[in-house]
Formats: C-alpha cells, sequence, structure tokens
C-alpha cells in the first residue's frame, strides 16, 4: 500500500532562518503522525505545504505533465528496462 505525502512549510525570515523554534515543529509534526497514522509520511521544509498522491500534477516537461502516478510508472518501467539490459 502506498502512503499519502504531507509536505508542510517551515515558515522563515527573509535571511531562510527558522521562525519557529526546531523543539516546536517537532511536536507539530508528532501531532500530525499522531491524528494521520502510519498512512501518511511527513515531512517538513521551509517551501510551500502539498498533499501528494496519485493525481497530483509534480512536473510539466515539453508542456506535459506528469502526475505522482504517471511518474512512478516511468521509473518502474525505466528499472525493467535496467534489469533487461544486464
Amino acid at each position: 500500500m502506498s502512503k499519502t505525502i504531507i509536505h508542510s512549510k517551515i515558515p522563515t525570515d527573509d535571511k531562510g532562518n527558522s521562525l519557529i523554534p526546531m523543539a516546536q515543529i517537532a511536536r507539530c509534526i508528532d501531532n500530525m503522525r499522531s491524528v494521520l497514522g502510519n498512512d501518511y509520511v511527513i515531512i517538513a521544509t521551509p517551501f510551500d505545504t502539498n498533499k501528494i498522491d496519485g493525481d497530483t500534477i509534480l512536473i510539466n516537461i515539453d508542456c506535459k505533465e506528469y502526475s505522482y502516478n504517471g511518474l512512478m510508472e516511468i521509473i518502474e518501467k525505466a528499472k525493467m528496462y535496467d534489469g533487461l539490459c544486464k
């Protein structure tokens, strides 16, 4: 079973320093884990917050959008191809 990734943004100042103490961030992540359970992977970084699942568009290359599921399929095919070439 695949897990949903929850990505939370850590607020920073204009120099990139965290505006929230790391201990408080760790408590917040622990609270999210206790509420969401083991079906989720929780990541906290100083970037935008997103929920990434199978149909979420992750990347756009040459005007074609690739979803999480689409990228995973490409990766799996590449692994199979690599295995055949050995």
